[in-house]
C-alpha cells in the first residue's frame, strides 16, 4: 500500500506523485531538529486559487495500484479515479461549487 496525491478539476487529473516516503522523511527530519512540510507543491495551491472557475481538488489516498497504472486511469476514465479518490481519500484543498439560482 501506498500514498499518493493527486490534483485535478473539471478538465481532469494535472498530475498525481507517490508520497509513501515522505513519512520516512518526516522522522529523519524530525531527528535532526528540521521541519518538513507535506509534499504539496507550493505552485499547486497557487494554481488552484488562481482558477477557481475550474474547481480544482488536492486529496491524499492509498491504494495498492501502481502510479504507472493511476496514470493511466486518469487519462482513460478520470471521472471513475475522481469518485473512488473522493470516497476514500483525504482532500487538502478543494473549491466548492455554489449553487445556482435563477432568479
Amino acid at each position: 500500500m501506498k500514498t499518493f496525491m493527486a490534483y485535478f478539476d473539471t478538465l481532469g487529473f494535472e498530475w498525481i506523485v507517490c508520497t509513501s516516503d515522505f513519512e520516512k522523511k518526516k522522522m529523519w527530519a524530525t531527528l535532526k531538529g528540521e521541519k518538513l512540510d507535506l509534499p504539496v507543491p507550493r505552485y499547486a495551491i497557487l494554481r488552484a486559487q488562481a482558477n477557481p472557475q475550474r474547481f480544482p481538488e488536492i486529496w491524499v489516498f492509498d491504494s495498492e495500484i501502481s502510479l504507472k497504472e493511476l496514470i493511466d486511469i486518469s487519462n482513460e476514465s478520470p471521472q471513475v479515479l475522481a469518485d473512488a479518490v473522493r470516497q476514500c481519500g483525504h482532500n487538502l484543498f478543494k473549491t466548492s461549487k455554489t449553487e445556482s439560482v435563477i432568479v
